[in-house]
């Protein structure tokens, strides 16, 4: 059995689980030159999810579970999942995935789509709202959005990921299952990876082995990082903060390894209107509790849309 057909089997079981009828297609991006995979679940107004890096559509699942009246569309960025790879130089990064989510939108037909990021997808969605404004009709980063906000550290296992030819060494290496668990829970929290279904550990650790995926991380992972810190070009200045006209949501954990939410207040003060919601729990807090992260997501797309609560 192919790489390819593991990880849709897994995917299959996973989305069984928590009841998901889910429809697979593939969106052309000529611009860019890239294919990119988009699952899409559920019915009602739109939502485009973006996953963090190293991870795939498939991490989303445990919250859509909760997250119910919307079709949401859980994107696979270039190089994760089943998309196809890229190589990443620095200096290009923001720059490139702005016009890579303009590019996504178009191909959607979704003018200024409602986002949900989690750290990597988090900082794409809040470059591309301070570099195109009114282009995302609303936002709620999850976790710490990667590079973007000061006072951010990379930290193990990202900042080994850092290292030019290390970084995508390890990435492809065959890593037993217990020690990607464990590797994954540094990435989250200890309890987010515990709490893991074995089905979505399946699908992140086949497609971490994809051929193109661990190139694609690890030069992203240099573009955008030094080995403690993040490029300078990555981090957005208050000026660029405060463009972001999008109604924005950050539900964070207090537990978050890379940026806790209290050293992160002043700069998500200086977006207009922004709002900081702290929860027990990691850099991946759904997993801790995803009903009470598909509530806040629920009332900030309500307010956005000018939608009466239930």
């Amino acid at each position: 059995m192919s790489l390819e057909q593991r990880i849709r089997d897994a995917e299959g079981s996973l989305f069984d689980r928590y009841n998901l009828t889910v429809d697979e297609s593939f969106v052309s991006l000529h611009a860019s030159k890239l294919r990119l995979r988009v699952l899409s679940v559920g019915s009602g107004p739109d939502l485009v999810m973006l996953h963090g890096v190293s991870l795939a559509a498939a991490i989303w699942a445990p919250l859509l579970g909760e997250l119910t009246g919307y079709r949401s569309h859980l994107v696979e960025l270039p190089g994760h999942g089943l998309s196809d790879p890229m190589h990443y130089r620095a200096g290009s990064v923001r720059g490139h995935s702005i016009r890579l989510l303009d590019e996504l939108f178009d191909s959607l037909g979704l003018d200024a789509p409602s986002v949900i990021g989690h750290s990597l997808g988090g900082m794409f969605a809040l470059w591309h709202a301070s570099g195109r404004p009114g282009k995302i009709g609303s936002l709620v980063a999850i976790g710490d959005p990667g590079a973007t906000l000061p006072g951010v550290e990379v930290k193990m296992p990202l900042s080994i990921l850092t290292v030019r030819g290390l970084g995508r060494a390890v990435l492809a290496a065959p890593t037993p299952r217990s020690t990607y668990l464990r590797l994954l829970g540094q990435g989250t929290s200890p309890a987010a990876a515990q709490s893991m279904p074995h089905e979505l550990v399946d699908v992140l650790h086949l497609a971490c082995r994809r051929k193109g995926n661990p190139k694609t991380v690890a030069s992203l992972m240099h573009a955008i990082d030094g080995f403690r810190r993040p490029r300078p070009e990555t981090l957005m200045s208050n000026d660029e903060l405060s463009r972001i006209d999008t109604p924005t949501l950050f539900y964070w954990g207090r537990d978050d390894p890379f940026l806790s939410p209290q050293r992160a207040r002043p700069s998500v003060a200086r977006i207009p209107g922004a709002l900081l919601h702290e929860v027990d729990g990691g850099h991946a807090p759904w997993f801790e509790n995803p009903e009470d992260c598909a509530k806040w997501i629920d009332e900030h797309q309500r307010a956005a849309l000018g939608l009466n609560p239930d």
